[in-house]
């Protein structure tokens, strides 16, 4: 609602907010602008990713994000 009234949607226009827009770099389309950090690194083996971390990115794809990394 704030977005549409600082954009001057008024009536029946609704305007979405920036952070929602699909976000183009290159050959790359996120669906939406939000992006999730890596979390949790202290969990790794010598560096590297476990199969506890592709469950814990898995569970944070589900929740929308436009980009997990």
């Amino acid at each position: 609602e704030w977005f549409q009234r600082k954009a001057g949607a008024g009536g029946n226009m609704l305007r979405r907010a920036p952070m929602f827009a699909p976000f183009k770099l290159r050959d790359m389309t996120l669906t939406n602008r939000i992006v999730v950090s890596p979390m949790a690194q202290y969990k790794a083996v010598e560096g590297c990713p476990t199969d506890w971390h592709f469950a814990h990115y898995a569970e944070r794809a589900k929740g929308g994000a436009g980009l997990l990394y």
